[in-house]
């Protein structure tokens, strides 16, 4: 009787002591990751090729300036709202992260093989063409993601030249089998069979903590009693 008396109390004291370290580390896996301190840390693998986090820059610039440019037009007092759309069975925040990741497989893995076939660089005319690509990029970029570059703007204008090459050999496959360049972009039916046959493994524990929306941008929190976001109250 005595013990039955002491395993009850044991019990659930182990039961709190899971439930609390349960909590935490859902607490500590949830924090919003901190970009910059994690710039050189492995985002995803593509077969035995490491892509880091400062190496997805410019997808997250792109995709960043392209969504934050159409929450403009639905809400320009708080574009924060546009973000957090749910739409097509998804939120746009995260549709956008998983085309920044899906971009960036797929240049990363295009370009290996344009490497592997001796394919990875560009004639006179496309350099000329990859000079104009770089221009425009920054010519659209908005001023605070300038504030915010997550990275120098010599790795960020490497990361363009890899996606060029990636595209090149893209435009080759299309060529030499068919039916279209469409279908080998990163969201098209033929590249996914080719993705079918190699290995890409998510580093989970951090992608799942990166917020796209506030990296290279600002959202303030909106107080939608008086109508003021953080920032406006700094300026008070």
């Amino acid at each position: 009787m005595r013990i039955n008396k002491l395993v009850k109390p044991i019990v659930l004291i182990l039961c709190v002591a899971v439930m609390v370290y349960a909590l935490l580390t859902m607490g500590n896996n949830r924090a919003k990751l901190d970009y910059q301190e994690h710039l050189e840390d492995t985002a995803v693998t593509v077969d035995s090729e490491e892509i880091t986090f400062q190496d997805l820059a410019f997808y997250i610039l792109y995709e960043e300036g392209k969504i934050e440019e159409q929450a403009r037009i639905y809400n320009p007092d708080y574009t924060k709202d546009y973000w957090n759309l749910h739409t097509n069975d998804t939120f746009i925040q995260l549709e956008a992260k998983e085309v920044v990741l899906g971009m960036a497989v797929h240049d990363h893995l295009f370009y290996q093989m344009a490497v592997a076939e001796g394919m990875d660089t560009l004639t006179d005319e496309e350099e000329q063409e990859l000079e104009y690509r770089i221009t425009d990029f920054w010519e659209d970029l908005l001023d605070i993601q300038w504030e915010k570059l997550p990275c120098s703007e010599e790795t960020i204008n490497e990361q363009i030249r890899l996606a060029a090459i990636a595209e090149k050999y893209q435009n080759y496959l299309a060529e030499e089998l068919g039916p279209s360049q469409a279908a080998y972009k990163y969201d098209g039916y033929y590249y996914q069979q080719i993705m079918e046959q190699h290995q890409v493994k998510t580093n989970d524990k951090l992608w799942d903590r990166l917020v796209l929306g506030d990296i290279t941008l600002s959202h303030g929190k909106l107080n939608y009693i008086n109508g003021l976001t953080d920032e406006d109250k700094k300026k008070k």
